[in-house]
């Protein structure tokens, strides 16, 4: 795999292995607490596993071309995106980013939070159908007949399989599919170093993560792993002049998704209009009369 660390695979084998251990108990378990618990788990670990589709889609996931696109499969089909579909949405968005024909454009938009992954898989499809010629639109047609299959598979599972051991973990997949959609690049700029937010998280949940939280850093260079996104942080860092959107996952919600937000500002000043008294009214307006 691309002469890869040994550490960087046995990190995705460790949440192939916590996804199977946890479907397993999820199958299993009648507890409600256990199960929420467990799917929270699990879909962490799903996420990662299925957003090796962007790994496949820079064809950073196998040093064989055939093997990168069946592993980004494998990984997209679970969010009803074949590798085919996503490359070349996803190159589209790297040479247009936050430009006005950036086909993510739509994703800057707050109600993402809500609607990122749905959206997501739409404007995939679409795009494939409206721009994939010849060879391309047959590769995708291909996966796109094995992605059925794949689905038809999942539903055809027992009961407490299909529905406990991947649906939680599924809305959790869902979930945070959403809250990275949001967090590229919401009320930035085109222009690089500058059109998308440098989110920080704690050095082992980055890890863990396999560096989600290195999106700038991708954005820079697409063309290298995630294991390898530190070092050019790092380098990034100490570079003179350099003005980094850094800010955590708690700060960029507060800050960026509500700070930033004329409607939700708006909405909370109404409110706070509402509760305060005439008197106080006056005495915040600087005209209480003595």
């Amino acid at each position: 795999m691309n002469g890869r660390p040994h550490w960087s695979q046995w990190v995705i084998a460790a949440h192939l292995g916590v996804f199977v251990l946890a479907g397993c108990a999820l199958a299993q378990t009648r507890s409600d607490t256990a199960r929420v618990g467990l799917s929270l788990i699990s879909g962490i670990s799903l996420f990662v596993l299925t957003s090796l589709v962007h790994e496949a889609s820079h064809y950073n996931l196998a040093r064989s071309v055939w093997l990168n696109d069946v592993l980004g499969n494998l990984a997209g089909n679970l969010l009803a995106t074949p590798v085919s579909a996503y490359r070349a949405l996803h190159m589209k968005h790297h040479q247009t980013t936050n430009r006005d024909d950036d086909p993510f454009v739509v994703f800057k938009s707050r109600w993402m939070i809500v609607f990122g992954a749905p959206t997501a898989i739409v404007l995939a499809h679409a795009y494939a159908w409206r721009h994939l010629r010849g060879r391309a639109l047959c590769q995708y047609l291909v996966e796109l007949f094995v992605m059925g299959g794949q689905i038809a598979a999942i539903l055809a599972l027992p009961r407490p399989l299909r529905e406990w051991s991947l649906m939680g973990p599924m809305l959790v997949v869902a979930a945070l599919q959403n809250i990275h959609i949001l967090s590229g690049h919401l009320d930035l700029p085109a222009g690089k170093y500058h059109d998308t937010w440098q989110l920080v998280l704690p050095g082992w949940l980055s890890v863990w993560m396999l560096h989600h939280d290195h999106h700038l850093e991708h954005h820079v260079c697409p063309r290298l792993s995630w294991y390898e996104l530190p070092d050019l942080r790092a380098r990034l860092a100490v570079k003179p002049g350099l003005e980094l959107h850094r800010v955590t996952l708690s700060q960029f919600f507060i800050e960026v998704f509500l700070g930033r937000a004329g409607w939700l500002v708006a909405i909370a000043r109404f409110i706070r209009k509402a509760e305060i008294s005439p008197y106080e009214e006056k005495r915040e307006a600087g005209i209480e009369s003595l």
